[in-house]
């Protein structure tokens, strides 16, 4: 198994972007199978793709977006789901279509339509899951229906337990340890079930979801435990800003490269963020006990922002840790997070905000996130 899946990629993205597609290409080889899962990201145009967009901003004389990742269900997400099976099969690898997990959009106990990716409106259909299983039945590519399964999932469970257990602080996009595991027992019980896919089915049992959350919860609880056990120096820090990625910051505070917040956009942008690094010792780990970063937003209410840590310079074992849409304009907020993050020894821990505006279908200049000193404390483990 080689999960080469990419945080915040679109199927234009992941395709265009020359670490990413090309780097699967060289890591394939005849009678692999390769498990093709996008919509997440190809929906920041709200379903329509973002050169369309572009060219209507253009003619109505204004500023077009930057984020390149909007695709059409109908059509540019099709175009390039079939290019990836197309190059597959050159390669000899089978390719698998999987439609993306819902996002936890719930609506009178059910996931509503944007959650089960069905932005159609006036009308137009625009759902990514049906055009998925369009390009299956046409290209003859077995199709295993993620989003209907996480879909009876979470709602057999309920927003109470997908949003503390499932999900990543309030987030509704991202998945926790715990629901990744179960999502991974869905994906595995959807091959297992699939009559195209026999040559998988030899795959040791998975245990049951219920049996993972446990296992996961008493993991969770574990390293907490022995985490906070262990002993330690006790060390109060502040971080200073360590890398921008596409934002600049100025007197007023933290803007979008350009002065202005592209129009469009529903969630992160994986490749905008302020980061902050702590390493720790080659042969000691820390444990950070609390996180303190006072905000302000100047110019607006529609500064959405998520507050993410991964390891290293590839970011990996990312976890969204805070998550707040349309905060207050003008008014200082004091985010504390009270969450053990074990840094292990040798590691650097990387913790990225990440933030986005509600634009109103326009871009938004003028609108600016202040941050203060972000202080953690926690303990040097001896």
């Amino acid at each position: 198994m080689n999960n080469r899946g990419k945080s915040g990629a679109s199927t234009r993205t992941f395709y265009e972007t020359e670490n990413l597609w090309p780097s699967v290409k060289r890591q394939m080889q005849a009678g692999d199978f390769l498990i093709i899962q996008f919509a997440h990201n190809d929906e920041k145009c709200k379903g329509e793709d973002v050169y369309v967009q572009n060219a209507k901003l253009r003619a109505e004389g204004k500023d077009t977006l930057t984020d390149m990742r909007g695709t059409e269900p109908n059509t540019t997400y099709k175009e390039y789901l079939r290019r990836y099976i197309n190059e597959a099969r050159e390669m000899g690898v089978k390719p698998i279509l999987m439609s993306p997990i819902c996002r936890v959009y719930f609506k009178d106990g059910k996931i509503n339509a944007e959650g089960r990716h069905d932005l159609s409106k006036d009308g137009i259909d625009k759902n990514y899951v049906r055009c998925m299983r369009e390009v299956a039945e046409e290209m003859n590519v077995p199709f295993l229906d993620m989003t209907a399964k996480s879909m009876e999932m979470y709602e057999s469970a309920g927003q109470k337990t997908c949003m503390e257990r499932y999900f990543n602080c309030g987030d509704k996009t991202h998945t926790g340890q715990e629901g990744g595991m179960i999502n991974a027992n869905l994906a595995y019980l959807l091959i297992k079930n699939c009559p195209e896919l026999k040559e998988l089915h030899h795959l040791v049992a998975l245990p049951s979801i219920e049996a993972y959350s446990t296992y996961i919860r008493a993991i969770e609880e574990r390293g907490k435990r022995e985490a906070f056990a262990a002993k330690g120096t006790p060390f109060t820090q502040t971080l200073e800003v360590a890398q921008l990625a596409h934002i600049e910051r100025t007197k007023k505070g933290f803007i979008a490269l350009g002065q202005k917040w592209p129009a469009g956009e529903i969630d992160e942008v994986a490749n905008r963020y302020i980061e902050y690094t702590i390493a720790a010792e080659k042969k000691k780990g820390l444990v950070i006990e609390t996180i303190t970063l006072p905000i302000r937003v100047k110019g607006g209410t529609g500064m959405n922002i998520h507050i993410n840590y991964g390891f290293g310079e590839q970011f990996t074992g990312v976890t969204t840790i805070y998550e707040n849409t349309a905060l207050p304009k003008n008014k200082t907020l004091t985010i504390r997070l009270d969450q053990p993050i074990l840094v292990p020894a040798g590691q650097t821990l990387h913790l990225r905000i990440l933030p986005w505006y509600d634009s109103n279908g326009r871009p938004q200049g003028k609108k600016y996130l202040h941050i203060g000193e972000l202080q953690i404390t926690g303990k040097r483990l001896k």
